[in-house]
């Protein structure tokens, strides 16, 4: 097996790819309008938005008859979290009146 063949994608291309994590397909595109590997592989990783693991990334030229099958480990994190509001007792200085002790 050959492992110096380097896959290469020219803008008339049909190009079918997939991003699959966890048996769950995340994006998938089908086009010809894309000027390289390195642009489908972004694309596909874009449309995927957050999640974490290892995923597979399947790209075929069904144009010149390849396929690329790369795995993607990756650990993005969700938004910041956002600390709690600090709570503000309702008497602040004064005395707490209790309505059953009145």
């Amino acid at each position: 097996m050959n492992k110096n063949i380097s896959n290469i994608v020219n803008l008339g291309d049909r190009i079918c790819a997939t991003l699959e994590c966890n048996g769950r397909r995340l994006a998938s595109v089908n086009g010809m309008n894309f000027p390289s590997l390195e642009a489908v592989k972004r694309a596909l990783i874009d449309l995927a938005g957050h999640y974490a693991g290892m995923a597979i990334l399947t790209v075929r030229n069904c144009t010149q008859g390849w396929r690329d099958v790369t795995p993607l480990a990756t650990m993005r994190r969700s938004a910041a979290i956002q600390q709690p509001v600090a709570v503000v007792a309702p008497h602040a200085g004064a005395q707490y009146l209790i309505p059953w002790a009145s």
